[in-house]
Formats: structure tokens, sequence, C-alpha cells
């Protein structure tokens, strides 16, 4: 049997195994290159996805961070507000409260460099917020105490117009009594001296009061330059995460120059006040 395929093989002739053969070399050429390009294929989705995966969770850190950044320009703001006695005390933080939960979710994406330097700055924040608020409390007193003066003097002149008409009145009706014109004329002149003497307790007040609010202006933005220092660390970590360049030395040089200006339009103002302020 072996010789009858031998021989059955011996009548093929040449030319068809060479296209046996071209076809077999032509099949592996195919395979191979269908084999490669499913490789390339492979790579370039795995590629695709790392790519969308990166971006998604790039696109999820830029709005945490943004909304951070919101947050805490809100905090540094309030350090200002804190200054200005006609904010309530329960509104001068306020817009800081209503953004600060976006803080939390950094805790959560973030990474170890950029949660360090937010966890100081927060913390510096808070603590600052008390030491404000228990400064304002003391100078907001003061102020009340002024605002007490002003209704009693508002209340002593209404008593002396109502004298004042009593004794335009007396004169009109032309009636002699020397008695009721003493008690009209006493009682007049006692509640001018009641105003006299408010106006001038509360020009005290004032004066005493006036130093401490100027300086309070002052305080309150050396803390802010102070935390801004303090953010440019944090700012320098987000924008690293972020894959954005940041030139630290220029931008903290442009922070320094800002307040410098900030400052001297604070010493300005303070000088116009007391011109003998240093």
């Amino acid at each position: 049997m072996l010789n009858t395929i031998a021989q059955l093989l011996n009548t093929i002739p040449a030319s068809f195994w060479g296209v046996v053969v071209g076809s077999f070399f032509s099949i592996a050429g195919v395979a191979i290159a269908n084999r490669a390009s499913d490789k390339r294929l492979r790579a370039q989705f795995e590629h695709e996805r790392e790519s969308k995966t990166k971006d998604r969770e790039m696109a999820l850190r830029k709005e945490v961070f943004l909304s951070a950044a919101e947050a805490f320009a809100a905090g540094m703001n309030s350090i200002g507000r804190f200054a200005n006695f006609d904010i309530p005390n329960d509104q001068v933080t306020q817009p800081y409260v209503e953004k600060a939960p976006a803080i939390s979710k950094v805790h959560v994406i973030a990474r170890t460099e950029t949660i360090l330097p937010l966890v100081q700055f927060a913390s510096r924040l808070g603590a600052l917020y008390m030491e404000l608020f228990a400064r304002r409390h003391e100078l907001v007193n003061e102020r009340n105490a002024i605002a007490l003066v002003d209704n009693q003097v508002a209340q002593f002149g209404k008593e002396r117009d109502r004298i004042l008409e009593m004794i335009k009145q007396h004169n009109i009706e032309g009636v002699v009594d020397q008695r009721r014109w003493k008690v009209l004329q006493d009682n007049f002149e006692f509640e001018q001296k009641r105003i006299n003497d408010g106006l001038a307790h509360r020009a005290q007040l004032a004066a005493a009061l006036q130093p401490k609010h100027l300086e309070f202006m002052r305080q309150c933005l050396s803390h802010t330059e102070q935390l801004g220092g303090m953010l440019i660390p944090l700012l320098t970590a987000v924008r690293r995460e972020l894959e954005l360049p940041l030139d630290e030395a220029a931008y903290r040089q442009a922070m320094v120059e800002s307040y410098a200006q900030q400052q001297q339009a604070i010493d300005g103002f303070i000088r116009k006040f007391r011109p003998n302020a240093a």
C-alpha cells in the first residue's frame, strides 16, 4: 500500500507541489500578519482604555480640586470680613462654611504630598478663626457700648425737644408762672447736660475703639498673608497631580508683591485716621 501511495505521489507534477508549498507559506504569512495585527489592536485597545481611565480620573481630580480651591479662597476672604463689624458674627465665615464640605473630598482622591499641606492650611485657618472671633467679640462689645450711648443720647434729645416745645407753648400762652417756667428751664438744662455728657462719653469710647479697630484690620491682613504663604506648597502639590507646571518661585514673588501693595494701602488708610501711626 505504501508503494501504491508512493507511486501516486510520484505521478503528481512538481509544479503542483510548488503551488502547495507557496500556498502554505502564503497562509502562514497571513496568519502571522493577523496575529501581529491582533496584538497591535489589543495593545491599542489597552492603551485607549488606560488613557480614558486616566482622563476620567483627571477630570474627577480637577473637579474636586477646583471645588476645594473655591472653599479655601472663601476661607481666606472671610479673614477680611472679621474687621467689618456691620456683618453679624454668624455670617462672617458663612461663605467658607458653605463650601468647606468640598475639602473633605480631597482626602479621598489626593496623594499624601497634597493632603499634608492641605491639613496644615485647614488647621491654621480654623485656629485663626477662633483667635479672630475672640478679638472681634471684644471690639464689637466696645462698639455696642457706643451704640448704647447713641440710643441714650437720642432719647435724651427727644425729651429735650419735648420740653422745648412746652417752653414755646408757655411763651405763646403769655401766662406769668415763674414756678412753671423755672421747672421747664431746669428740665431743659438737665436733658441738655445729659446729652452733652453722653456725647462726651461717646467721643471717649470712639477714640479708644478706633486705633484698636484699625490695628485689627492690619492684623487680619497679616493673617491673610500668612495663609497665602501656606497655600503655595498646597497649590504646587495640586498642580503636580494635575500635571500642570508652576514656577513656584515666580508665584511666591508675585504673592509677596501683592501683599506688599495691600499693606501699603492699609497703612495709607490708617494714616488718614491716625497721622502719627507708624
